[in-house]
C-alpha cells in the first residue's frame, strides 16, 4: 500500500521535537529536472535518490524487462566511472546504495554521510546520460535478470499473480510486472536499450530527492553544478496513455495450469492513485484481508469458532499511477476446497458492502496502516522514498504528507460505498490454479 502514510507522526519522529515538522522545498532546473529537498537537522546522514518516471508500463510489449535491465546496468560503468565503482566508492565512505524498478518508476538510492552530498549528486548526474552500452556487460546483466525471473517463476504465488494480471488487464501494460520476460530479454538488443535510455533517462523525466542534514541552497548549488549542463530532451513517450484499460462489466474466470498448491485469486480494478476513493478502498482491503483478524483470513484459516477451509488467505490493494487492482487470495491443497474458497471470498466482500465495517474494525484498520508507515518513514531514506513515490503516483512530492488526514476522514459509509461500487461480483476477475492431479 504505497500511498497511505502517517506523515505527521513519521516526520516528527525523524526530527528533534523542537524542530517542528520538516517542510519539503521544491524547485526545477532550466532543463526540467525536478528537485525536492527535506532538511532534517537531526539526521546524521543524507539520502540522495533519483526517481525516473520510467517503469515496466513504459516498455514496448515485445521488450518486457527493459526497465528492469537499467536497475542493473546503471551500476556497470559510465564514461568517467568504472564498473561497480559507484557503489564501491559510496560503500567505502559508509554509505548504502541500491535501486528498484516497478510498474511506474525506477529509482536509485544513495544514503551517505551528509558531507558527501555533492559527490553523490555528481555520481548520479554522471550516469544519467553517460552510461556505457557494452555488449558484454549487457549480455551478463541479461543473465542476472533472467535468473531473477526464473526464481520468481518457481514461486507458486508469484506465478499465479503474473497469470492473474495477464487475464485481468486486456489492454493496459500493467498486464505484466517489472520483473521481465525471458523471451523478450533474449530478443532485446543494445540498440533497444539505448533507445529506452535516451527516451526516459533525461533530466525532464526525473526528480532528484534529498533528505537529511542539508540546506535547500546546498542541494540547489550541487544540482545546478552537476545536472544543469545536461540538455532538456523531448517529452518521454507514454505508451500506457494509448492503452487504457476499458471498464470491466462482466466477470472473467479462468482455470489455468496446475501448480504445487491450489490458489484462488479474485481481483477488481480500482482507480488511479490520485482518486479520493483509493483511501476508502485501501481501508476496505485491510479490513477484509490484512492481518490475522481480517475477515477473509479468519474465514479461510478459521479460528476458535470457524473451521478452516483453506491454508491461508488475504487481500491487498495495489495502488498505481494508472488504475490498479485490489486482489484477494486463497491457498488450498484439497481440490474440493476450491469452490468454497472462492465463494467465501465473494461472501465476505459482499457482507462488507452490504453492512459496512464495525466501528472497531474501522479504527483498527486506520491504526494498522498508520503504525506500519511510522516505522518505514522514521529515517531519511524512508522519507526520500515517500517523496519520490508521491511524485510518481500523484505528480506532487508532498501529497503523502496529507494522506494521513485523508485516511482519518474515511467513514464506515465510505467503505460500504466503495466496496459496492468497485468490488461487485460481476466486475471481478477470478483465476484458479488447481493442484497437480486435482480438478
Amino acid at each position: 500500500m504505497r500511498r497511505i502514510v502517517t506523515a505527521a507522526v513519521a516526520l516528527a519522529m525523524a526530527a528533534p521535537a523542537s524542530a517542528g515538522t520538516p517542510k519539503i522545498e521544491t524547485f526545477q532546473l532550466a532543463n526540467g529536472l525536478k528537485v525536492a529537498v527535506m532538511p532534517i537537522e537531526g539526521a546524521p546522514v543524507v539520502a540522495v535518490q533519483v526517481w525516473y518516471h520510467a517503469g515496466s508500463k513504459d516498455e514496448p510489449r515485445d521488450r518486457r524487462g527493459s526497465a528492469h535491465m537499467f536497475e542493473h546496468m546503471m551500476f556497470k560503468g559510465t564514461q568517467h566511472v568504472r564498473p561497480e565503482a559507484h557503489a564501491q566508492m559510496l560503500n567505502g565512505i559508509g554509505g548504502y546504495v541500491n535501486a528498484a524498478t516497478d510498474e511506474d518508476a525506477t529509482h536509485y538510492i544513495d544514503t551517505i554521510p551528509s558531507d558527501y552530498l555533492d559527490f553523490a549528486v555528481q555520481l548520479e548526474a554522471e550516469r544519467m546520460r553517460n552510461l556505457m552500452f557494452r555488449p558484454d556487460m549487457i549480455a551478463t546483466e541479461k543473465e542476472v535478470v533472467k535468473e531473477e525471473i526464473r526464481q520468481q517463476e518457481n514461486s507458486p504465488i508469484a506465478k499465479g499473480f503474473l497469470k492473474f494480471l495477464d487475464i485481468a488487464y486486456t489492454k493496459h501494460p500493467y498486464a505484466w510486472t517489472a520483473g521481465g520476460n525471458l523471451k523478450d530479454l533474449d530478443a532485446t538488443t543494445p540498440d533497444d536499450l539505448k533507445k529506452f535510455y535516451d527516451a526516459y533517462y533525461q533530466p525532464n523525466n526525473a526528480m532528484l530527492v534529498v533528505v537529511g542534514r542539508v540546506t535547500p541552497e546546498q542541494v540547489k548549488a550541487s544540482a545546478e553544478k552537476w545536472f544543469g549542463a545536461i540538455p532538456k530532451a523531448a517529452d518521454a513517450p507514454r505508451p500506457a496513455a494509448q492503452a487504457q484499460e476499458p471498464a470491466q462489466t462482466t466477470q472473467r474466470k479462468q482455470v489455468v495450469d496446475p501448480g504445487q498448491i491450489g490458489l484462488t485469486l479474485v481481483g477488481w480494478h480500482i482507480p488511479a492513485a490520485k482518486d479520493k476513493d483509493v483511501y476508502s478502498l485501501q481501508v476496505a482491503s485491510i479490513i477484509l484481508g490484512a492481518g490475522d483478524s481480517s475477515r477473509i483470513k479468519i474465514r479461510l484459516k478459521g479460528d476458535k469458532t470457524h473451521p478452516a477451509i483453506a491454508l491461508d488467505g488475504g487481500m491487498e490493494s495495489i495502488v498505481r499511477e494508472d488504475p490498479g487492482m485490489t486482489i484477494a487470495l486463497g491457498a488450498w491443497l484439497d481440490p474440493k476446497q476450491a469452490d468454497g474458497v472462492e465463494a467465501a471470498i465473494f461472501d465476505e466482500v459482499k457482507k462488507l458492502g452490504d453492512k459496512g465495517p464495525a466501528p472497531d474494525e474501522l479504527r483498527k484498520a486506520k491504526n494498522q496502516v498508520q503504525s506500519g508507515f511510522v516505522f518505514s518513514l522514521e529515517h531519511a531514506q524512508g522519507l526520500a522514498e515517500a517523496i519520490g513515490r508521491s511524485w510518481i503516483l500523484t505528480g506532487d512530492p508532498a501529497q503523502f504528507t496529507r494522506d494521513v488526514d485523508e485516511i482519518e476522514k474515511v467513514s464506515a459509509a465510505d467503505v460500504k460505498r466503495v466496496v459496492k461500487q468497485y468490488l461487485a461480483a460481476e466486475k471481478a476477475t477470478v483465476v484458479v490454479i488447481p493442484t497437480k492431479g486435482g480438478k
